[in-house]
């Protein structure tokens, strides 16, 4: 009994981490290309200026 109450509460939370961490991962890489879409429009990489 014991057993399968930790399994199934294992689930849930790694589930519901899976529900927070997906749409994070999402928003960083959209945060991502837009600052690098930002870099090539100011021409940063054209210049070949260092960082």
């Amino acid at each position: 009994m014991r057993t399968g109450l930790v399994i199934i509460m294992t689930m849930f939370f790694a589930s519901l981490a899976l529900d927070l961490t997906v749409p994070a991962v999402i928003l960083v890489s959209l945060l991502a290309l837009d600052w690098l879409s930002g870099q090539f429009k100011q021409g940063a990489f054209l210049e070949g200026r260092t960082a």
